[in-house]
């Protein structure tokens, strides 16, 4: 009997180790490219649409003069190609290219273009610029204007934002 105890014993204490199971471990990463530095203007710029007068803004599509500006990247390491910049905002809900005024005139949004205007940036857009290896920098430039989708704009203050997000490559 006590033969038979050892010898459950001992197979009980085996059985672990003819039991095992097959297992597939995956790992996985990414590599990128190390970040540029965004410039101090870039951080918190603020641009000055001007003034315009409400007598201007009669029809739609008419707007204030253009202004120039540039979101700048600096000091890309040698690794980084490229940077993409993606933008957003309260699109207007009269215009979804252009971002909406917060401000107290009516009638009234902003437009975003590319410098020479031949292309709108709306919200959600993204615009890739390749870093500059002499200067390792990158520039976007771009135009801005208030302008009224509608017409009939009314008088008041104009106020809007626009984030920008940057990746590299």
């Amino acid at each position: 009997m006590l033969k038979h105890k050892w010898l459950a014993g001992a197979i009980m204490m085996m059985l672990p180790w003819l039991s095992f199971a097959d297992a597939s471990l995956t790992l996985t990463g990414k590599v990128v490219a190390s970040p540029c530095t965004v410039d101090t203007d870039t951080v918190n710029k603020t641009v000055d649409l001007g003034t315009v007068q409400r007598r201007d803004l009669q029809t739609a599509g008419e707007g204030g003069e253009w202004q120039d500006f540039d979101l700048l990247l600096t000091n890309c390491p040698a690794g980084t190609t490229k940077v993409t910049a993606t933008v957003s905002g309260t699109p207007d809900t009269q215009d979804a290219t252009a971002w909406k005024n917060s401000g107290t005139s009516g009638n009234m949004a902003l437009r975003i273009a590319n410098r020479d205007r031949s292309q709108t940036v709306a919200p959600g857009d993204s615009l890739a610029q390749n870093v500059n290896i002499s200067t390792r920098s990158a520039s976007f430039p771009l135009s801005a204007r208030m302008f009224t989708p509608l017409g009939s704009a009314t008088a008041g203050t104009f106020q809007s934002v626009m984030n920008v997000d940057f990746t590299w490559q």
